[in-house]
């Protein structure tokens, strides 16, 4: 019985032998190993945990390093980067002695013939069915899986553009295990790497990067009390380079702006004010446009520089509107009487202020001039013709009795000739009177009319020195408020009431 049991022993052990020596005379030392891996995973699956007991909980290493951003729709809200995906396990089933398999430390096997973890993109937002390109998995002879598949993710990310083109944007990349709780796989940053790696990344033309922070959390989830899942965010905080939108944008508003206070030193009456003013509208409109075509269709907030837009706009239309009530002015002493008591107000206070003197002063306490005929035939003495129409017409009839007593016969005809000249030289005097008289309404309704189109340009003046004032540094300044609160939201994120941060730490 000993015998038989020693006999066999020495079999196997030739056996054996024999198989290794035609494994390496028929195949390298590599592909012995692979073999070895593949078998193993042949006899126990690729859709169970690498673990010994099932109540092993497998640690999972996970990094992420940022290559390229490759675009940021707004108007979808999704965010597109090239991203190198970093995962390290343990299988606790693969463990070889390199010094038995001619110093061979690692292999390389396509991860579909061993177990992988299911780290999804938890905030995906794509209609690929895959995001990876495949990648083969290196496994070292301590049992340690390493795979670093290239990824184009396609993540939804909220866009805040209330400061655009200035704008700072916050996206969130948020991973975890799509069906294994934190009791079965637990995911912990690769080497400490609580930061989005950035040592392979291409600058953008685009967007600069201004932090990379990441976070740890344990969620847990109303649906299943007593368990938790493990989630790393991370936060990639990345503000918009404004130089082009400077000069599609910017300027272009400005020098709009300044335009639109010409439209206040054209006369009233000309057409080119109003041809103007409809032309600035139209401009505004286009850059509205533009802005429209850079911004999410739903959002929040409307962008400053496009308030400021619609503001301009607001301020154009009421200026065309002012501009037909001052043609309107100017034109009404033509048909009505003197300005009532307001517009002497506006002549005595309000001109006064704006520097308009000499345009008011023949209007304040001095009544129009009105012109008088003179005589030259007969020598007629001038202070009859300045009294008014009864004096004049005594003075005639003075004279006539006169020269009837002194003559009745040649002097009938001159007599009847001088009466017709009267009568036309009162018409003419009436007649020229009441012209003055509407030529001075008419100037004063004008010069009231110029006097509130200035009160109109320090208006407009004045709105648009205080928009531009809170808009220019709220838009321009790098330390803006809002900008400030979208990075200090990523550094110090608030979690919801089902999750807790375990491990914080940024580069």
């Amino acid at each position: 019985m000993l015998l038989t049991s020693i006999v066999t022993v020495i079999l196997c052990v030739c056996l054996r032998q024999v198989q290794s020596n035609k494994r390496r005379t028929g195949m390298s030392f590599e592909e012995t190993v692979v073999n070895k891996i593949i078998e193993s995973y042949k006899q126990r699956t690729t859709l169970s945990r690498p673990v010994l007991n099932y109540n092993d909980t497998l640690q999972v290493a996970f990094a992420i390093q940022l290559t390229q951003i490759m675009s940021l729709n707004e108007q979808d809200q999704v965010l597109t980067l090239n991203i190198w995906d970093q995962k390290l396990w343990f299988d606790a089933q693969i463990k070889w002695n390199k010094s038995e398999y001619g110093n061979v430390s690692s292999v390389r096997i396509p991860c579909e013939h061993i177990w992988t973890p299911d780290i999804k993109l938890h905030n995906y937002a794509d209609l690929r069915l895959t995001a990876h390109r495949d990648a083969l998995c290196i496994i070292s002879e301590d049992g340690s899986v390493y795979n670093v598949p290239q990824v184009v993710y396609r993540s939804s990310c909220p866009i805040d553009v209330y400061v655009f083109p200035f704008d700072v944007q916050n996206c969130t990349l948020k991973f975890g295990s799509w069906t294994y709780d934190g009791n079965k796989v637990d995911i912990i940053f690769y080497d400490n790497k609580a930061y989005i790696d950035l040592t392979e990344f291409i600058e953008s033309s685009s967007w600069a990067i201004l932090d990379v922070p990441a976070y740890r959390l344990n969620k847990t989830m109303p649906c299943c009390p007593g368990l938790f899942w493990i989630e790393l965010q991370y936060h990639l905080v990345f503000q918009r380079r404004s130089a082009l939108f400077n000069y599609i944008l910017i300027l272009p508003c400005i020098l709009l702006t300044t335009i639109t206070l010409v439209l206040f030193f054209i006369p009233p009456e000309s057409p080119a004010k109003m041809q103007l003013g409809l032309a600035i509208f139209i401009a505004f409109f286009v850059l509205l446009r533009l802005l429209e075509k850079n911004l999410p269709p739903g959002t929040s907030r409307m962008p400053l520089l496009g308030t400021y837009y619609c503001l301009n706009m607001i301020l154009i239309t009421l200026s065309s509107f002012l501009n037909v009530l001052i043609v309107d002015l100017t034109t009404h002493g033509q048909r009505t009487q003197a300005p009532p008591k307001v517009g002497m107000f506006f002549f005595k206070y309000i001109a006064k202020c704006l520097m308009m003197d000499d345009l008011v002063r023949p209007f304040l306490g001095n009544k129009p001039k009105t012109r008088t005929p003179k005589d030259d035939m007969g020598k007629i003495e001038e202070k009859v013709w300045k009294h008014e129409g009864h004096g004049s017409d005594e003075a005639l009839v003075t004279i006539q009795r006169e020269h009837q007593a002194q003559n009745s016969g040649p002097l009938a005809e001159i007599e009847h000739k001088l009466s017709e000249l009267r009568e036309f030289l009162k018409t003419q005097k009436t007649r020229l009177d009441e012209r003055d008289r509407k030529e001075n309404i008419a100037k004063q309704w004008k010069a009231m009319a110029l006097v509130l189109d200035r009160v109109f340009f320090f208006v407009y003046m004045g709105i648009i020195i205080i928009s531009l004032s809170y808009t220019l540094p709220v838009l321009t300044s790098s330390d803006a408020y809002y900008n400030k609160t979208r990075v200090e939201m990523a550094r110090n994120p608030v979690p919801n009431s089902a999750s807790n941060v375990t491990n914080s730490t940024s580069e």
